[in-house]
């Protein structure tokens, strides 16, 4: 039975946000973890919530996320964050230009880990890429990143709106599912 969890994130917004979803006792450490560099996001994960493990011997919450445009396969992909910390948002949106294909996969995946067990739990949301960056709201790449359904970037929406149509919330939801059925 885990009774509180540590949710390992260098980046404050996340988690600013699990506190948004989740009714259970989580505590934000930021500690720089070695990386796995992979095109699939569950190899990230595993691998990441047994590193995050061995720091805190304790239940630890990971995350990692994937913007796939679907005219690149695969890419970027998990290697979003090195993609977008050398291009930027900008750079990101330049390179499907010549493309009329814009399509994108955005997907979150948290791994809990407990020493033991190790379960993830995973949320996509279908969307496409701008042609440039538009708002100034949530983090990361979200002003690039049009939900399937609507005309305005994640970064122009409010945070309602972000976490109505959030991969991040998907997954979240059926992490609170599972801790909230080990409660009990």
């Amino acid at each position: 039975m885990i009774s509180s969890l540590i949710y390992i994130t260098s980046n404050p917004g996340k988690a600013r946000q699990i506190s948004q979803y989740l009714d259970f006792p989580v505590e934000h450490r930021n500690i720089e973890l070695i990386e796995v560099q992979s095109l699939d996001l569950a190899t990230i994960i595993k691998h990441k919530a047994r590193e995050a493990y061995k720091h805190v011997l304790s239940p630890v919450l990971v995350e990692d996320t994937s913007l796939q445009f679907l005219a690149m396969g695969k890419l970027p992909g998990p290697l979003v964050k090195w993609f977008l910390a050398e291009l930027g948002t900008d750079g990101l949106c330049r390179l499907l230009n010549g493309s009329e294909e814009r399509a994108a996969r955005a997907a979150a995946q948290f791994g809990l880990y407990d020493g033991q067990s190790f379960r993830t739990f995973t949320g996509e949301r279908e969307g496409y890429i701008a042609y440039e960056p538009r708002g100034n709201h949530g983090f990361g790449w979200d002003p690039i990143f049009i939900p399937a359904g609507y005309d305005r970037t994640w970064g122009e929406m409010t945070d309602e709106e972000r976490r109505e149509t959030s991969m991040r919330a998907l997954a979240l939801e059926k992490l609170d599912a599972y801790l909230k059925s080990k409660m009990h």
